[in-house]
């Protein structure tokens, strides 16, 4: 059998290389190790602005200038204008209209109407022969809406009104003689009757009313026929 070699000893300079690299690697981490914990100067720190300094100077207040002399008030009233005179005033004229007085005429009293013939009376009607002229009349005013919207009109309700004294009479301030309405119902009526009728001779006034009984019209005078209202003179 071979005898085995023993390891070859190491030389010197292999071990001086391992110190020297060794001692580079402590200075490289002790150059490391310096440079992080070597105090750093800070950055330069501005420098504050220069203080200002400010100077109070006292000024003298300059005197207001002197304002106008205050008015004297005896000069003023002196230079003042006189008074203007207060106008007279003038009156003013009031017209005073008296009331037109109404016309009454046609209106007959009680006293008036003292002995007139109603229609439907014996005698009233006009005479013998079948005439009642003043019932019929008194008939066709009693049923005509005119008639009573003619003395609405004229404020004759409840009176006795005259109606035809020999001419046609005018009632108030009515236009016309007579009212319209109640004279062309009469005229219309006593056309159409019978000439026989309308020229029998009458005596004195004969006296026709509404329903109301109140309202009444007046027709006649002394002598006369019923065609005399309608302007027929024999």
């Amino acid at each position: 059998m071979e005898r085995p070699q023993a390891s070859p000893t190491p030389k010197p300079r292999s071990r001086r290389d391992r110190a020297l690299g060794w001692g580079f690697t402590v200075v490289a981490h002790a150059a490391v190790l310096a440079a992080l914990f070597w105090p750093r100067h800070g950055a330069p720190q501005p420098k504050p602005p220069p203080e200002l300094q400010l100077t109070l100077l006292s000024v003298a207040k300059t005197p207001e200038p002197p304002g106008p002399p205050e008015p004297d008030m005896t000069q003023a009233a002196e230079q003042a204008p006189p008074p203007m005179e207060r106008p007279t005033p003038m009156p003013i004229l009031v017209k005073v209209t008296s009331p037109v007085p109404v016309d009454n005429s046609d209106i007959l009293s009680e006293a008036q109407l003292a002995g007139a013939a109603n229609a439907g009376e014996d005698g009233a009607g006009g005479g013998g022969g079948g005439c009642d002229t003043a019932r019929a009349v008194q008939q066709a005013l009693r049923t005509d809406p005119l008639v009573h919207n003619a003395v609405a009109d004229a404020g004759r309700q409840g009176k006795a009104i005259m109606m035809w004294n020999g001419d046609w009479v005018r009632s108030g301030a009515q236009e016309g003689k007579g009212l319209s309405a109640v004279r062309q119902a009469i005229v219309w009526k006593v056309a159409f009757s019978s000439e026989s009728c309308r020229n029998q001779p009458m005596h004195g006034t004969v006296v026709l009313s509404l329903a109301d009984g109140g309202t009444r019209f007046a027709i006649g005078t002394d002598a006369w026929r019923w065609s005399d209202l309608l302007g027929l003179k024999r």
